[in-house]
């Protein structure tokens, strides 16, 4: 048994080759009673179905190689609605974006041992670019991120003054590149990385074996409108939510994990 996670897609990356040769996608998730979350499986089969701002509902549990207390690794999924309305994900976005006053984003998500976080950007402190390099030849018909000969990265400078350079992993960015070799630079146009009449908040996440160092997961982009509304995500949500105490998820971590081993010995 596992547990069950419910919430919204706030971005899917593009696949990572594993040592063994398979094609993993990670996704995160925006959920009532997890927050934050990121689950993954292999990419022929559960998140092969999911896209962004799906609402879904699937079973989860522990990968002990995963020690992120925000990670889960995906069993089973089911799409239940989708977000569609600009206002419905402006609120969404709003409410889930890291507030840390002064402080730079990455340097407050180091120190508390974060691992998945929203950050809105101005307009004027971002940009992006592309570099070439050797990539590897793919085993089978999924084109992994290593096995693209782009490698895009976002940059983007904090309130608190601080630059950074993170790769792009979208796997909205990665299919572009690989459906229009010849119009790449086309990707930052659909992007409206630039266009001061859109907003962007940039979904970031850190990686398993480098935990200082982040990727953007997800570009979000808004025109810029003056539309609200009163949509909210009800069940369980506390002041600190989307971004629970590490001491609560690593508790539920432990919990699922001990669940998993008593029915094994059963």
């Amino acid at each position: 048994m596992g547990d069950i996670l419910s919430g919204v897609v706030l971005g899917i990356g593009a696949p990572n080759r594993t040592s063994d040769g398979r094609a993993v996608q990670c996704a995160i998730v925006l959920g009532d009673e997890h927050g934050l979350s990121r689950i993954y499986a292999d990419f022929d089969g559960s998140m092969n179905r999911i896209r962004v701002w799906d609402v879904i509902e699937c079973e989860v549990y522990v990968n002990t190689s995963d020690s992120r207390p925000e990670s889960w690794k995906l069993d089973s999924v089911s799409v239940r609605s989708k977000v569609k309305k600009s206002h419905e994900k402006r609120r969404i976005l709003d409410s889930s974006t890291l507030s840390c006053g002064d402080d730079d984003p990455i340097d407050f998500l180091n120190r508390n041992k974060r691992s998945v976080a929203v950050i809105r950007q101005s307009v004027t402190g971002i940009g992006y670019g592309m570099d070439v390099r050797r990539f590897d030849e793919s085993p089978d018909w999924v084109t992994a991120q290593r096995e693209t000969p782009q490698k895009p990265y976002v940059w983007w400078e904090s309130t608190a003054g601080k630059k950074h350079h993170h790769q792009l992993c979208a796997h909205e960015a990665y299919e572009w590149l690989r459906k229009n070799p010849s119009n790449t630079s086309q990707l930052w146009s659909n992007l409206h990385i630039e266009d001061i009449e859109w907003t962007k908040w940039l979904l970031v996440g850190n990686t398993k074996d480098r935990r200082n160092s982040w990727v953007v997961v997800h570009v979000h982009r808004l025109l810029n409108k003056s539309d609200s509304c009163d949509l909210t995500l009800e069940r369980g949500r506390g002041d600190s939510w989307p971004y629970l105490p590490i001491e609560d998820l690593r508790l539920r971590r432990k919990a699922v994990a001990g669940q998993k081993l008593l029915f094994a010995k059963g």
